[in-house]
Parts: structure tokens; sequence; C-alpha cells
């Protein structure tokens, strides 16, 4: 599959999680919900009718979407203005924490989408790589939830509305960025000796896989 092919295969998969996002950037998140099962209705029925059957991936994000999209609504009438974004960040912490385990986790997942044909199986050291950055990217998410919560509690809402709109965005951006790095990351890695010894697991030859 052709990187462009590829890449808006997983902006379909993610399809209803860019939508619970932009609304919320546009201060419109009480349409979200009604905009993710509109989404996610109209998607599945491309998907059936194309039978491009409907990956793990597929429900992971837009499921997390709609349950995000509702947790706002209930977050807005029970929590005072600064802590709303507290929840939604520990939940994609949770989600990515239990992605990690598993026979494939689940950032190995989005890579085998956006490459398009699966890893092969005898590669436990990419297999740890993944299982490593899912890990990584639920730290950065409980990290970020912290740190919206000492805002709501040491900066006025005000204050800690701006930083977090600041903060958010382009930490997630960066975050993004950095998973387009897999194989220069992968090799550090494995340099580091994270996917050897430490992590318990053979070390293969090297192949022209990306990671």
């Amino acid at each position: 599959m052709k990187r462009p092919s590829a890449l808006a295969t997983i902006a379909l998969d993610a399809g209803g999680l860019i939508l619970s996002w932009v609304l919320g950037v546009l201060e419109l998140a009480p349409y979200a919900t009604i905009a993710v099962i509109v989404f996610m209705a109209g998607d599945g029925l491309r998907r059936w009718y194309c039978g491009l059957g409907f990956p793990r991936v597929w429900w992971l994000f837009n499921g997390l979407a709609l349950v995000l999209a509702i947790t706002d609504l209930i977050v807005v009438a029970w929590l005072p203005a600064a802590y709303e974004p507290i929840p939604a960040s520990l939940v994609f912490a949770v989600v990515f924490a239990l992605g990690a385990s598993g026979r494939r986790p689940i950032v190995q997942e989005i890579a085998e989408q956006r490459r398009g044909a699966p890893f092969p199986p005898e590669r436990h050291d990419l297999r740890a790589f993944f299982r490593l950055y899912s890990w990584i990217w639920a730290l950065y998410f409980f990290i970020r939830a912290g740190l919206y919560l000492w805002f709501a509690h040491n900066l006025s809402p005000e204050r800690a509305h701006a930083l977090e709109n600041m903060i958010g965005p382009v930490s997630l951006f960066v975050m993004i960025m950095s998973s387009f790095r897999g194989q220069a990351l992968f090799q550090l890695a494995q340099r580091a000796g994270l996917l050897g010894q430490r992590a318990g697991l053979p070390t293969p030859a090297p192949d022209r896989t990306r990671g």
C-alpha cells in the first residue's frame, strides 16, 4: 500500500476521535456525541458495503471518541471547568496501558495499518518495541493529566485554560510526529538494550522492515 493511502486509512480509522478533538478545539464539544455517532454510522456503512471489515483500531479510536464525547457532557455538568480536560487524558492513558498487553500491542496494530501489512511474527524485538512505545504513550497521558490537575489547583481558571490549550496540542503534535520516526526510535531502543536482554527477548538480525 502506498503511503498516502495508508495515511488516509489511518485518518478514517481515527475519524471519530479526530472529529471529537476538532469540535473540542472549536468550543463545540456539546455537538461531539452526535457528530461521532453520525460518523461511525456513515463510515460503518461504507466499510460494510465495500467489505473492508472493522479492525480493532477502528473500534478502539471511534469507540474511545464516543466515550470521551459522553464523558465530556457528564464532566461539564459535575466538575469545574478547570478540571474538564483531566478525565479525557486519564481515559487515553488507561487505553494505551491496556493496549500495551496482549499478543499485539495497539501501537503495533496502528503501525501495521499504516504500513499496509503485518510485521513478521518472529520479530520479537519489534513487538517489544511497540509494547514499550505503547507504555510511553500511556505515560505521556498520565503526565498530562497530572499537569492539568496541578494547573487546576494552582492557577486561575483562565490561566489554566490558556496553558492547556497551548501545551495539549503542541505536546500531542510532537508525540505524533515522533511516531513517524519509528525506525530511528527502534534503533535507539535497540542500542540501549531495551529490546534484547532487558526485554527478555532475543534480538534477531535486522531486516528492511520499518519499525
